[in-house]
């Protein structure tokens, strides 16, 4: 009896299949989304073009793994790394530009260009007519131009994102490869050559892709507690009638939220039951009957959406929360 985290390989690849009519940058950064970056990487190398990281760190981890091109997406001050180990990265402004020129990594350049979230990126024709000028005087050739829309739900804002891009992008006096992000790209008939691919490889964003991972426990504990006594932390769970309970291991620090305290269900032996109390932090409890006893399996979780409208978040923070999950990694 153990904690599992159990990852759909068939439903990585049916995913991962519904966006490959471009080249695909396979996003890994934050443990893969909670999956585990060794385990997505792992089951991908070979599959898709490109890896996709937020720092250093990370794709360190993916080049103990693999061989394909690993892009730092988040910004870069280690570039003596960088040449060491291959890795690329994005630069977007003229001090990351020559940092990468002095440490002799410029033929590891993406350059990105800011469209609208305001996070990273190139916000002006001026300042990229500053850096076009860099670029020929260096003679470097970008592996890549990018950008990041912020509401690919939303026509009008992408719309405007997209020519802001194009703006932006004309100041160059080179012609590199497109790379767009988000899984909602595909929807418009926009020219880019690859698609750095994130939440929906996992199975979020659209009613056709499937989830990849699920979460499975264990009772390791059941009990009776009596009419008018109370369950879990602060005395907030009371018991009305004589009952049978169970302890599964699984906390909040496992990533299963505490605000989930008496909101969901979880289930055993294909039926659904309520958890009760308030969670802890390596444990919750459930309100069980007769049927189930010590071993057998729980599954905790296996659709993020349904936990990510309990708690009023999205799937991005349910998954990515159970990073530090306790228990062996599963394929199916």
């Amino acid at each position: 009896m153990e904690n599992q985290k159990i990852l759909s390989l068939g439903n990585l690849f049916s995913n991962l299949k519904q966006f490959q009519k471009k080249k695909v940058c396979a996003m890994v950064k934050s443990n893969a989304y909670g999956h585990g970056l060794e385990e997505v990487v792992e089951l991908l190398d070979g599959s898709v073009d490109y890896f996709g990281v937020a720092n250093i760190d990370e794709a360190l981890r993916v080049r103990r793994i693999s061989s394909l091109p690993v892009l730092v997406v988040g910004e870069v001050t280690n570039f003596k790394q960088c040449g060491k180990h291959d890795i690329e990265f994005m630069v977007d402004d003229e001090v990351g530009l020559k940092s990468a020129i002095n440490f002799g990594v410029k033929d590891k350049c993406h350059l990105k260009i800011n469209c609208g979230m305001n996070r990273f990126g190139v916000g002006s024709a001026l300042n990229m007519k500053i850096l076009d000028n860099i670029l020929s005087e260096h003679e470097i050739k970008l592996k890549s131009i990018y950008t990041h829309f912020s509401n690919t739900t939303s026509p009008r804002q992408t719309q405007e994102n997209y020519q802001r891009f194009l703006k932006i992008k004309n100041c160059l006096s080179q012609n590199p490869p497109i790379c767009l992000g988000g899984s909602g790209v595909i929807e418009y008939p926009f020219d880019y050559d690859m698609l750095r691919l994130g939440i929906g490889l996992y199975g979020y964003g659209s009613k056709a892709l499937k989830p990849v991972l699920k979460i499975q426990s264990y009772v390791c504990k059941t009990f009776y507690a009596s009419a008018g006594e109370f369950v879990g932390y602060g005395r907030d769970y009371y018991v009305e009638t004589d009952g049978k309970f169970a302890v599964v291991p699984v906390g909040y620090g496992d990533g299963f939220s505490r605000r989930l305290s008496g909101k969901i269900c979880v289930q055993i032996n294909g039926k659904k039951y309520p958890i009760v109390g308030n969670v802890c932090m390596d444990v919750f409890f459930v309100k069980i009957d007769e049927s189930v006893k010590m071993g057998d399996v729980v599954t905790v979780m296996d659709d993020a959406g349904l936990f990510a409208k309990k708690l009023g978040t999205i799937s991005y923070e349910v998954l990515t929360g159970f990073s530090n999950f306790r228990g062996k990694t599963k394929i199916e």
